[in-house]
């Protein structure tokens, strides 16, 4: 038997609760029992031990809550529940975080766990470390935690460690860390200890909560200083039962009302529809019952119940927020960047520290302006730049801040000064070359700080995003015969070229690589455009015969919500102006490499006027018809059945 046997809470999925209300759901999610073994949660964690690169890991952390999002749960209102919270914990295997931080950690913690090793062993006996899976726990088998390594000695006993590498520290001086704002430590009588209102503190407590035989754990920050010395801060923190306590009651209530209502019936990512049937005049609620003293009311006035009772949201006791949308008007399009926050403008407490170094300089940017108090400012980290230092946005024609803001950025004039020894030209510029290949299948590489591009020389010429960079190969030829294979990028937008030669009208069909880099020109009218979701996945996105920033998704591996890589490329594909994505039910691949091929043919359909729902291409003949039309530089309508 394998973990692949053992239920998971995904499995609580039933294609019969889409069409029930939340009232409706949250008696079925009261009712939930999950029952575990210690044989299921030993197996579980055996097979996990490969974290990301095994399937096991996403499969049996979808629809619990980890030790990583615990304090996020603690502190989240249950009346609203934030969105990016709840898909991460109910679509792992979309939702990950993909940061620069995050990245820098996970490439750099085997290094600092080598570093604690060394300094353990030299002040315990027998000291014995090695890397764990997924543990879930027995008593509360909705919450899981995945240490970065268990340890042991004769001296210490059983423990587990957690290991943190940031990037912001500051000269690797600790002492100066600690005054950060948003350091997870402090210094308390002279050593460096974990603060316990951070979210770290939350995550630990729940490693030793469920790995109730562990008496520690070891919270390691390591960095390293510019010569590859590693300077690192250990703090063994003990199971704090009051804590577990606290926390436990409100990652349970959290699970039962938020967590439930989404797995059992996509409450929160299914389509929102004005319900038929309203309240009669003194009736009020999903329940449609008569008004009650401790009725609450929802912020959207044309919320077509008006007012709730408590108990038919599960949420009595509970403080609402100022602005409280109701679990059927949080989901609607026009209102959702609003609940979540993505939209709201939060007041600026101080200036930042580029706006304030700026101030010392009598004029900034290639503009010579006086710098004025509390703009935004880009900051050329060239220390001999002489074109300004500090500039506006709108003066070097960006929209906004490139990734590597606050790291290596150089102006123009000062990455001339340094041109690349591998550089091809290409319409009067000049930059280093890029394996097409690698852009499309790794997000990570696409996105990357903009110094994998150095310009030394211009023209007024515009980018051009919509022409191919290159022929095909005889190599990509190979790639659309082989039954298996992976399309690329360029074959992705050869395609494209084919597809807006039928009707030059259509926007969109830029290049694919601009997704990830969110470098996309804005469409103005409808459009249509195959995106890469960072996943090794192709999916086509449209807007034809859509209202105004509702966009239609075609995917032919659809995991039952929209990925946030997706939702924010076709963001910037719109200008910002993104209200909903809308999957359309269309035929799905049946292996693991058809998605590019799939793709091509829902965009083909569109710009031929034809419903991709509506047709079941025939599969064995879809990759030579592409291939066929490649080589012909026309495209028409793929085979169909």
């Amino acid at each position: 038997m394998s973990s692949r046997e053992i239920p998971v809470v995904s499995d609580l999925f039933e294609s019969d609760n889409l069409d029930l209300q939340f009232h409706e759901l949250l008696p079925k999610c009261l009712e939930v029992k999950i029952e575990l073994t210690d044989k299921h949660i030993d197996m579980v964690e055996k097979d996990t031990r490969t974290q990301a690169k095994g399937p096991g890991f996403f499969r049996h952390r979808a629809g619990r809550i980890g030790a990583s999002v615990s304090g996020t749960v603690f502190h989240s209102n249950l009346a609203q529940p934030p969105q990016s919270t709840l898909k991460s914990i109910c679509y792992p295997h979309l939702y990950k975080v993909n940061t620069k931080a995050t990245r820098h950690g996970c490439e750099q913690e085997e290094r600092a766990i080598d570093v604690y090793k060394e300094y353990m062993e030299s002040n315990h006996v027998n000291l014995q470390i090695k890397k764990c899976g997924l543990f879930i726990s027995k008593e509360h088998p909705y919450l899981h935690a995945t240490p970065d390594f268990l340890v042991s000695c004769d001296c210490c006993g059983m423990g587990c460690g957690e290991v943190k590498c940031p990037v912001s520290v500051p000269n690797c001086n600790f002492d100066l860390y600690v005054n950060n704002k948003t350091s997870c430590l402090e210094k308390v009588n002279g050593d460096f200890r974990l603060k316990k209102s951070h979210s770290y503190y939350h995550q630990v407590q729940q490693q030793l909560f469920i790995l109730s035989d562990k008496s520690y754990c070891d919270f390691v920050v390591c960095v390293w200083d510019v010569n590859g010395n590693p300077r690192f801060v250990h703090d063994r923190v003990k199971p704090d039962p009051e804590h577990s306590k606290m926390v436990l009651f409100k990652l349970q209530a959290f699970w039962r009302i938020c967590v439930l209502p989404e797995i059992l019936g996509r409450w929160y990512t299914r389509k929102c529809d004005v319900p038929v049937k309203m309240p009669g005049p003194n009736s009020v609620c999903f329940c449609r019952g008569q008004r009650g003293l401790d009725d609450v009311k929802c912020s959207n006035p044309d919320c077509p119940y008006g007012e709730f009772h408590q108990a038919c949201l599960g949420i009595v006791g509970v403080t609402l927020r100022k602005t409280w949308y109701c679990p059927h008007c949080s989901r609607l399009p026009e209102l959702r960047k609003t609940s979540t926050g993505k939209k709201s403008k939060r007041k600026q407490t101080e200036p930042s520290a580029v706006s304030q170094a700026a101030l010392l300089c009598s004029t900034v940017c290639l503009c010579k302006a006086k710098p004025a108090q509390g703009e935004r400012l880009l900051e050329c980290h060239n220390a001999a730049c002489d074109q300004g230092k500090y500039f506006h946005l709108n003066c070097l024609g960006m929209k906004r801040m490139p990734n590597n803001a606050k790291t290596t950025w150089q102006c123009k004039a000062c990455k001339k000064k340094k041109p690349s020894s591998s550089s091809q030209t290409y319409k009067g510029k000049e930059t280093k070359s890029v394996d097409s290949t690698s852009t499309s299948r790794n997000t990570s590489d696409v996105s990357s700080d903009e110094e994998d591009v150095v310009i030394t020389n211009e023209t007024t010429e515009p980018l051009d995003k919509y022409r191919s960079l290159s022929n095909l190969t005889k190599s990509d030829y190979n790639i659309i015969r082989d039954p298996n294979g992976w399309l690329t990028g360029e074959i992705i937008h050869s395609a494209q070229v084919l597809v807006r030669r039928v009707n030059p009208g259509v926007e969109g069909l830029q290049r694919p690589a601009l997704g990830p880099a969110r470098n996309f020109d804005v469409v103005t009218a409808e459009c249509i455009q195959i995106l890469h979701t960072g996943q090794g996945h192709w999916v086509c996105v449209s807007t034809v015969d859509c209202l105004p920033g509702r966009v239609k998704l075609y995917d032919s591996l659809y995991h039952d919500a929209v990925s946030q890589e997706v939702e924010e490329q076709t963001d910037d594909l719109l200008g910002g102006n993104l209200v909903s994505i809308d999957y359309v039910p269309v035929q799905q691949q049946t292996n693991s490499s058809d998605c590019g091929v799939f793709s091509v043919a829902f965009a083909v359909c569109l710009v031929f006027a034809n419903d991709p729902r509506h047709v079941t291409f025939d599969v064995p003949r879809m990759r030579p018809h592409l291939l066929k039309c490649l080589k012909e530089g026309s495209i028409t309508m793929f085979p169909s059945l």
